[in-house]
């Protein structure tokens, strides 16, 4: 079954690149719609250049910075949430206001609190915040009261049930939040990269490709952030 579906999969990818082949010699213009071999050309002279190498590491490097806080903060107030009801319903319409904030204006009023190389980890934590708390919250919400209540009774202190009852508890939760966080925050980084234009970074480089019309290398850029993002996926999935 397996073998059938690594089958079907590279089936898939094959299917997806001769349609793509065809509608670019069907529109015939690099600057509307490039050939895939042309963009994966350029995609290797991309990958030779040194200076590409800084513009991907401080792209990853905010992406690490930004899962990574909104990880810890979302245990924190996770975990007191779900515990605590009071604290839940305080932080409810806090929550909800950072869920709801759409994303490019919150780039455009961050450009203006913040120097560019702090903007798109100021905006990707906002956005990947409220999933990770969500998660967090539901797997405490869920853990078994008999549970709760066993504890209670045999005067476990609250650092203990922590670490030994809800976090083992909600670890489905948290890798079910990973999983979904890590292609948001990459995402969020290049889009607020694009807006921000800090001095290094792979959505400066997307900016200055469609600022010049220079459309192969806009689209080789696309297919490096598309690559990483299913690298992340990989690399989660194998650890869950």
């Amino acid at each position: 079954m397996k073998n059938k579906n690594i089958i079907y999969f590279i089936l898939g990818i094959i299917i997806f690149i001769l349609l793509w082949f065809f509608i670019s010699l069907k529109i015939n213009s690099e600057i509307v719609f490039p050939n895939i071999l042309t963009i994966i050309k350029k995609l290797i002279e991309i990958i030779l250049e040194k200076s590409f190498y800084k513009d991907l590491f401080l792209s990853l490097i905010r992406v690490f910075i930004t899962f990574i806080l909104s990880f810890l903060l979302a245990i924190i107030f996770g975990i007191l949430s779900g515990i605590f009801s009071s604290i839940r319903y305080i932080l409810m319409p806090i929550i909800n206001f950072i869920r709801t904030i759409p994303t490019i204006p919150l780039i455009l009023v961050a450009i203006i609190w913040f120097d560019n190389n702090t903007v798109p980890i100021f905006v990707s934590m906002l956005v990947i915040f409220p999933i990770m708390y969500d998660a967090v919250v539901n797997g405490i919400i869920n853990v078994d009261k008999n549970l709760i209540e066993m504890s209670l009774s045999y005067n476990v202190s609250l650092k203990t049930q922590i670490i030994s009852l809800y976090i083992p508890s909600i670890k489905p939760y948290i890798l079910t939040a990973v999983s979904q966080s890590m292609g948001i925050t990459w995402k969020s980084i290049l889009a607020a990269e694009i807006l921000a234009l800090p001095s290094l970074g792979i959505g400066s480089k997307l900016y200055e490709s469609h600022l010049y019309l220079d459309t192969v290398s806009l689209f080789a850029y696309c297919l490096i952030a598309v690559i990483f993002n299913g690298i992340f996926e990989i690399i989660i999935r194998l650890k869950s």
